[in-house]
């Protein structure tokens, strides 16, 4: 009873990663944004940018902007060219260009003459990684998951209504029941919803997790649904007015293990600063969120107090 999350494309995934990284290595307050969209200061369109970064120097708001290209050959120098004149036109004060492959001598040229900062992305192996980054072996998510254990159907009596036992039903559904059919008909409105949608109004209603411990046997409840005998059940027999629907869901939270080995790791350098080395630990469930946990620290950095960890899953959890 869980949707699967849209996954971006590779290429806007790589935006996102630089612009985590450099959203990491800077100072604190940073306004990073990814993509953004910035007015161009000749024609008075919007123009797209991979990330910007919006920072204050004094009492001067800077921009820079971010640029990535993840291919496998050399960038040249029309890329940069095509870049110094986009920086130009949105007023950006920097612009940093990022490759996988690196730039051509005349690119790095044309670069340092146009004000683009060039840094190079690669990945590396745990023996690369800095000795402080080796101290987290593994990190564990947490998922909640959920099942249907049984659909017991009470046939509409009366409006004297008291609440009844899970096991005083009249039938119960089939266990191939697709829990995304539109069953339940409202004669009424005409209206009609599914056992998922009963499983959305329980979680509107209460959390049905709550008091489930970690890494247990599923513990099993029961959610009565009472109906006024406007409310008809599809079945192989044909329409049943409805009197109560009990839905019992079984509520378990299991552990996703993901190691260093199986972690994202690269390595983020240029000529004009130290190199930085990322790692991030991402669940591979598909569910509707995105959660991820990160260590970035500079390369050579022997000092604990130079890593900077992150992690999203308070903004999915919004």
């Amino acid at each position: 009873m869980t949707a699967n999350r849209h996954r971006d494309p590779e290429w806007r995934e790589f935006e996102r990663l630089i612009a985590r990284i450099e959203a990491d290595a800077g100072p604190r307050g940073l306004i990073v944004k990814s993509p953004d969209r910035l007015r161009c200061k000749l024609t008075g369109r919007l123009r797209e940018v991979d990330t910007s970064i919006r920072a204050k120097v004094g009492t001067t708001e800077m921009l820079v902007t971010i640029e990535c290209r993840r291919r496998s050959r050399l960038q040249d120098v029309t890329w940069i060219e095509q870049l110094a004149t986009k920086k130009s036109s949105i007023g950006a004060d920097r612009t940093i260009a990022v490759t996988a492959s690196g730039f051509s001598p005349e690119a790095q040229i044309a670069a340092s003459h146009a004000g683009i900062s060039l840094r190079k992305i690669s990945e590396i192996t745990v023996a690369e990684i800095n000795s402080i980054l080796l101290r987290l072996d593994f990190v564990l998510f947490w998922h909640r998951a959920c099942g249907i254990a049984r659909i017991g159907i009470r046939r509409f009596r009366s409006l004297d209504w008291k609440v009844p036992s899970p096991q005083d039903v009249d039938f119960t559904l089939p266990e191939d029941t697709d829990p995304l059919a539109p069953i339940f008909r409202n004669t009424e409105s005409d209206t009609t919803w599914s056992l998922t949608d009963l499983w959305h109004q329980i979680q509107g209603a209460a959390d049905p997790f709550d008091g489930i411990q970690k890494a247990q046997p599923p513990a099993f409840r029961t959610a009565c649904f009472p109906y006024p005998g406007s409310v008809t059940l599809t079945t192989a027999d044909g329409p049943c007015v409805l009197g109560d629907v009990l839905l019992t869901v079984a509520l378990w939270i299991e552990a996703e293990q993901i190691t260093l080995d199986a972690a994202h790791k690269v390595e983020y350098a240029s000529d004009e600063m130290a190199a930085i080395q990322r790692v991030e630990f991402a669940s591979r469930r598909r569910k509707t969120n995105d959660w991820r946990i990160s260590l970035q620290i500079p390369k050579d950095s022997e000092d604990p107090a130079d890593l900077r960890t992150g992690s999203n899953w308070l903004d999915a959890e919004k």
